[in-house]
């Protein structure tokens, strides 16, 4: 039974991604990313010699986080999109799991456990280079559990922290949108709730990529 909800509440998430919705960044533009392994290989015979596998890695001045398409909450499970735009002028990469921090009213960090991947909206699938042209888009999906206790603190903050060019690490801010028992609220519970993880996707090029289907 657990498997039909998972698979259910994951289709009805990938047909929204899929079907027409889109972010107010990335795929509204020409420019679209791929996975590393997507990029076409030299012609036989080139006297240039191919870049390294995926490219050079975005530098933290060439992203932007904003916010993704709405992902409708079901099953019990509330999600957030959220989008990293290359700003740049050329092409970079991106790769892994950010490290996500999420705050309350007051700035307080919320002591969430956080999981890389799974419940019914989160891929599992293992993080893949993912190559942004200049403008284009990459996506990170955060869920989590409804509070069934009630709310005890309202996220309304959250920070996406990747590592960038040279050693160096993108922290991007941005609201919570969605407050209350909707959104990434930390519960009454507290660490004594059963579910109380936040799960985290890994950066994808698509939306649909960093859902539990994928």
């Amino acid at each position: 039974m657990r498997r039909l909800v998972k698979a259910t509440a994951a289709a009805v998430l990938g047909s929204l991604m899929a079907g027409g919705c889109s972010s107010a960044v990335g795929d509204a533009h020409d420019a679209r990313p791929m996975r590393a392994d997507q990029r076409p290989s030299s012609p036989a015979g080139s006297a240039t010699p191919s870049a390294p596998a995926g490219g050079p890695r975005c530098s933290a001045r060439a992203l932007a986080l904003q916010p993704g398409t709405y992902v409708a909450p079901m099953t019990g499970e509330h999600a957030v999109m959220y989008a990293l735009t290359n700003r740049g002028s050329v092409s970079c990469t991106l790769t892994g799991y950010p490290q996500v921090t999420l705050y309350d009213t007051t700035g307080a960090v919320l002591p969430f456990r956080y999981a890389k991947g799974g419940g019914a909206y989160v891929t599992a699938t293992k993080p893949v280079t993912v190559v942004l042209a200049p403008r284009a888009s990459a996506y990170v999906l955060v869920a989590k559990y409804r509070c069934d206790r009630g709310v005890a603190r309202n996220a309304t903050a959250i920070r996406l922290t990747l590592p960038a060019a040279h050693g160096t690490s993108f922290a991007g801010h941005e609201a919570v949108a969605i407050s209350g028992s909707t959104g990434l609220s930390y519960c009454r519970g507290g660490r004594h709730d059963p579910r109380p993880a936040i799960a985290v996707s890994p950066v994808e090029p698509t939306q649909q990529a960093t859902g539990s289907l994928s």
